[in-house]
C-alpha cells in the first residue's frame, strides 16, 4: 500500500514541475534539468499499476511509514533539477529542497539573482505544496484512488489535535486546499499591486502563504516596496493562523473564532513584541522613523513568528536582547493547523497552565487544578503528548547544537541553526544571520540540519518511532 502512496507523490511531483517548464521556456532557459527530473518521478510514478490488488485501508503503522518514506522521497526527488541544472552538489541539494518542502527558509544560495527564473519558481513551488503538506495535497485525491487517508492526515497535520472539518478526511484536505489556493490568490494581488512584477508576486506568495521565506532577491523583502512588506505581514499572519478558523470565519461567518484562546494568544504575542521590536528598530535601523520603525517591528515579528524568515533589514544589528527575544519567539512559533513550524502556541500555553497548576497544588495539596484550553479540560493523553513533544524538541536542538559545534561552527551559529531548522523558521544569528546564508556550514551539518527540518515539520514522534524495535514487531 505503502508503494501505492508514493507513487502518488511522484506523480503530484511531476505535475508540479509542469509550470516552472512552461516558464523556462516562455523566457528561452534551458527546461532539460527539470523535464529530466519529471521523466524520473513519472517513472517511480509508474509503480502505481503494481500496486491495484494492494488493500484500500491504510493502518497507522502504514501512515507513518507513508510519511516518513514520502518525505524522504519528496526531498530527494524535489532536489533533482537543481543537480541535473548543475547548480548545486547532491548536499546542498537536499538541504535546498528539505528547506522548501519543510517551508524553513534556509538556503545555501549565495547569489539568488543569477539563478534561472524557472528554478526560483520551482524552488518557491516547494515551499507551496509543502507548506500544507504534499501528503495533504495526495489525501486530496486518495479516496478517488482507492486509498483511504486519515492515517497519512494524522501523521502529518501538525499540532496536538487532529481536527476535521467533514467527515471526510478527503473533503476536509479539499476544503484547506481551497482555501490556501484562495487566500494565495489575494496575496498575489496584492504583492502585484505593490510593485512586484507578477512573477516575484507568484514566488513572495508562494512563499508567504506557506510560511516559507525563499525569496527571488538577495535582499528578500527588502528589495521591494513599503506597501509590499505590510502586505507580507498581513498574509504572514493570515498562514500563522489555524486553517480550520479561516473556514469558520470565511464560509460560516462565525464570529466565535475570536474566543479561541490560542488566537488570542497569537495576536498578543504578536502585537506586544511586535511593538517592543519597533521600539528598538527606532533608533538603530529605521532612523527614527515611526512608520519604518513600526513596519521593521511588526514585519521581522510576523517573519520569525510565523517561521516565514523573510528579511526586510538586518535585524542582527538591533540590540543583543532584542536578537534573543526573536530567538525565543521562534520556539512556539504560530498556531496549530497552519502552515507554520515551531512547537505551536496552543503547547506553549499548555505548558504554562501544566507549571501553573503544578504551583497551586504545592500551595493547596488537596485542591485539583484542571489544565484548560477554551474552557474545555485536557485529556491525560493531551497534556502528556505535549510535554513529551516540547521535551524531545528540546533535546534535539541541543544534542545538534553539540554536533554542529564539534564541526566546526560558533555556539551561537550552531545553536541557532539547530533552533531555527527544527522550528522550520530560516535565519538565525551569527554566521546563518537575516542576511547570510548556510553555504559555510560544513556538509555534515547541511545534513543534520535537513534531518532536523523534517524532524521538527513532522514533531519528531512520527521519525523517531521508527527506531524503536517496537513498532517493527508489531
Amino acid at each position: 500500500m505503502n508503494v501505492r502512496v508514493q507513487a502518488v507523490i511522484a506523480g503530484l511531483l511531476a505535475v508540479c514541475q509542469l509550470p516552472a517548464v512552461f516558464l523556462a521556456l516562455g523566457l528561452g532557459e534551458n527546461p532539460i534539468p527539470l523535464l529530466q527530473s519529471m521523466l524520473i518521478c513519472a517513472g517511480v510514478a509508474l509503480l502505481y499499476p503494481l500496486t491495484r490488488g494492494a488493500p484500500g485501508q491504510l493502518t497507522a503503522k502504514d501512515g507513518i511509514l507513508g510519511v516518513a518514506i514520502g518525505w524522504a522521497l519528496t526531498v530527494q526527488l524535489g532536489g533533482l533539477p537543481y543537480i541535473f541544472a548543475g547548480e548545486l552538489g547532491w548536499i546542498d541539494a537536499t538541504f535546498e529542497t528539505a528547506s522548501g518542502f519543510t517551508t524553513t527558509g534556509s538556503s545555501v544560495l549565495t547569489d539568488i539573482e543569477v539563478w534561472p527564473q524557472s528554478l526560483l519558481l520551482w524552488r518557491s513551488t516547494t515551499h507551496y505544496i509543502g507548506g500544507m503538506g504534499i501528503l495533504l495535497l495526495a489525501i486530496a485525491i486518495l479516496p478517488f484512488l482507492g486509498v483511504g487517508g486519515l492515517q497519512l492526515m494524522k501523521a502529518e497535520v501538525p499540532g496536538p489535535t487532529k481536527d476535521k472539518l467533514v467527515p471526510r478526511v478527503a473533503s476536509t484536505a479539499q476544503i484547506l486546499w481551497g482555501l490556501y489556493f484562495a487566500i494565495t490568490l489575494a496575496c498575489i494581488a496584492a504583492y502585484y499591486f505593490s510593485g512586484m512584477t507578477l512573477l516575484d508576486a507568484v514566488n513572495h506568495a508562494f512563499a508567504t502563504l506557506a510560511t516559507g521565506g525563499f525569496s527571488t532577491r538577495n535582499a528578500s523583502m527588502g528589495a521591494f516596496s513599503p506597501a509590499a512588506q505590510w502586505w507580507s505581514t498581513f498574509f504572514m499572519m493570515a498562514a500563522g493562523a489555524n486553517f480550520m478558523l479561516h473556514y469558520r470565519l470565511l464560509m460560516k461567518r462565525d464570529g466565535s473564532i475570536w474566543e479561541d484562546d490560542e488566537l488570542r494568544w497569537y495576536l498578543a504575542i504578536f502585537f506586544a513584541v511586535g511593538l517592543f521590536s519597533a521600539w528598538v528598530a527606532y533608533p538603530v535601523t529605521a532612523g527614527q522613523d515611526v512608520e519604518l520603525a513600526l513596519r521593521q517591528g511588526l514585519f521581522h515579528v510576523a517573519s520569525i513568528m510565523t517561521t516565514t524568515g523573510f528579511a526586510a533589514t538586518d535585524w542582527e544589528k538591533w540590540p543583543m536582547y532584542a536578537q534573543l527575544v526573536m530567538l525565543a519567539i521562534m520556539i512556539p512559533g504560530a498556531m496549530a493547523g497552519s502552515t507554520a513550524g515551531g512547537i505551536k502556541i496552543v503547547r506553549a500555553v499548555i505548558m504554562a497552565r501544566i507549571f501553573s497548576a503544578s504551583v497551586n497544588r504545592l500551595l493547596i495539596p488537596e485542591r485539583v487544578v484542571l489544565v484548560k484550553i477554551n474552557r474545555k479540560p485536557l485529556s491525560p493523553e493531551v497534556i502528556e503528548g505535549t510535554v513529551a513533544m516540547v521535551s524531545a524538541a528540546a533535546a534535539a536542538v541541543v544534542i545538534s547544537t553539540i554536533f554542529l559545534v564539534a564541526w566546526g561552527m560558533d555556539v551561537a551559529s550552531a545553536y541557532s541553526a539547530a533552533l531555527t531548522a527544527f522550528c522550520n523558521v530560516g535565519p538565525g544569528i551569527g554566521s546563518v544571520g537575516p542576511m547570510d546564508n548556510f553555504s559555510a556550514v560544513p556538509d555534515l551539518g547541511k545534513l543534520l540540519l535537513a534531518f532536523l527540518m523534517v524532524l521538527g515539520r513532522l514533531e519528531i514522534f512520527t521519525l523517531i518511532i521508527l527506531f524503536l524495535p517496537r513498532f517493527w514487531r508489531e
